[in-house]
This record gives C-alpha cells, structure tokens and sequence, in this order.
C-alpha cells in the first residue's frame, strides 16, 4: 500500500509518541516533530508508510542517542503476555477447530502496536476474536496449504504479539512434518521483534530465526538477506503478521496469507471493512 494523505498526520502522531517515550524534555519533542516533518515533504508518492517509519524512527533514535528507545517496553510486553501462555494453549486445545482458533489469537495478538496506535486493549481483542467470524474467509484456504506444507515461512512482527503467535506455530507443528522458519526484523524498530526478543520467548526451540534484513516496520523485498528471500521463495506456505508486513508485501508476485488487524481508517478502507477489524486476507485479496 502506498503512503496516503492520512498516513502523513499518523507519522507526526509516532514522532511524537516516540519522542516522549524517550524523555520528557519538550524542545526535543519540538525538534523531532520539525525533523519528521522535513522527511515527510520530500517523501515520494510512491513509498510505503513503513518506509517513512524507518526514516522518522532512525531520525528519533539518532537524536536520542538510543538504540533502541522501545527496548524495556518490549521485555514488559513478552513477560505480560507470557503470563497468558496456560490460557492461550487451553483455550486453542479445547477449541472446537484449533488451528481455527489459534489464528485468530494470533491476530487479536496483532492488537499489541504502539507504532500505529497510542493505546489498545489487549482484553477486548482476546475476547473478540474467540468469538468472532468476520474477516476470516481465506481460513479454509489456509488450512488447505497448511496440511499439503512441508515448510512455511512466518514473517513476525510485533512483541507480546510472538507469543500469540508461538501458540499458532505450535498448533501448526503439532501432528504435522513441517519446518518452519521465523524471520524477525534485522534492528530495533518500535517494537518489532528481533532476533533477541524472539530467543527470549523461546522461539528458537520451535524453528530456525531468520533475519530479514528490515530496518523498518515492513518488509520490502529486495532489501530483505539472501536467507530471507530463500526461505520466501521457497517455503510452501507464508504466513505475514502485523499491518506493515501486509503494507509493505501485499503485491508479491507468491501466495501468501497475511494475518493483522485494521489499524486505521485508510487499511480499513482499502480492505473494505471497520476499524478493528481482523482480517486474514490471502495475497492482496480483501476481507
């Protein structure tokens, strides 16, 4: 998806949330408002919003002198919703269609974002997505590649997020010959997961973490490792989570099938639906 006129007030929105997140101080608020500001009137039409995030966000990070500004609300979020574990795994057991159920945990996990939105409750999104049917169409789809795979490729996102999704790809695993591959992002953006989140939530007992290479809250393919491409080309199955992911590969030319929920009123108008909503759309299709 590319930028649109809405984007550009949601990036000032992030500057300054970022921005505050690293201190108090108002003249660095103004500064980083002004800088992000700059990036914005010499942003191409044609960019994606992840590719503005990861200027603005290294502009923060540069002036901050932080590596990574989200680093203790990370570790809070994983050791939050790891708390959950017990109940996410019953909940997905017990489930009429596990796989089913899982999925849409994973998505309600999605809800775990404070790059796209200042606050969210992670209570009403669990709970909403036990219940809920709508925006899941391409499922039946999923469940079919799902059962012929024997390899897929699960591109992360966010954290707190990993661990909904470490319950989906343990259900996948379970009863299956399958591999699956994790790739993270190659640096500290947001809250994204690296490398060192995805290890400290146990990822890495579960399948092989690749890096793809990102510095931005997407995925944009020719910037992404040689690993990453790989396991892209030539997984059976790809399974994207998060909005930036669906933002940034919605147009690659391979089947894929991309969990997040509709951030913000531009997504939810593309995709045909409310703000909120959880979707599982399969390469570029809507909900």
């Amino acid at each position: 998806m590319k930028i649109l006129p809405e984007c550009y007030a949601c990036t000032m929105r992030q500057t300054l949330s970022a921005a505050r997140l690293v201190t108090d101080d108002g003249s660095f608020h103004h500064r980083c408002l002004r800088e992000a500001a700059m990036i914005l009137a010499r942003a191409r039409e044609d960019m994606t919003p992840p590719e503005v995030g990861e200027e603005f966000y290294r502009m923060v990070r540069e002036l901050s002198g932080e590596d990574d500004p989200f680093r203790k609300q990370k570790i809070r979020q994983n050791e939050v919703v790891e708390v959950l574990l017990p109940w996410l795994r019953e909940t997905v057991a017990s489930a009429p269609d596990p796989l089913l159920m899982a999925v849409r945990l994973s998505i309600a996990g999605n809800a775990v974002d404070p790059g796209s939105q200042e606050s969210f409750d992670l209570e009403r999104s669990v709970t909403e997505a036990v219940g809920e049917e709508a925006g899941l169409d391409a499922y039946p789809a999923l469940r079919e590649r799902l059962e012929g795979a024997g390899s897929a490729l699960f591109i992360a996102d966010n954290c707190g997020e990993i661990v909904f999704d470490r319950v989906l790809i343990e259900t996948m695993l379970e009863g299956r010959d399958i591999e699956v591959i994790l790739a993270v992002r190659g640096a500290p953006i947001i809250n994204d997961v690296t490398e060192l989140e995805a290890r400290e939530v146990g990822m890495d007992g579960l399948c092989e973490i690749v890096s793809s290479g990102m510095e931005m809250p997407g995925t944009l393919l020719p910037r992404t490792t040689g690993r990453f491409r790989e396991a892209f080309d030539g997984a059976d199955l790809v399974i994207s989570k998060g909005q930036g992911n669906w933002e940034t590969l919605e147009d690659a030319e391979r089947e894929t099938f991309f969990l997040f929920q509709a951030k913000c009123s531009a997504v939810a108008a593309v995709n045909d639906c409310r703000v909120g909503q959880a979707l599982l759309v399969r390469s570029g299709g809507s909900c």
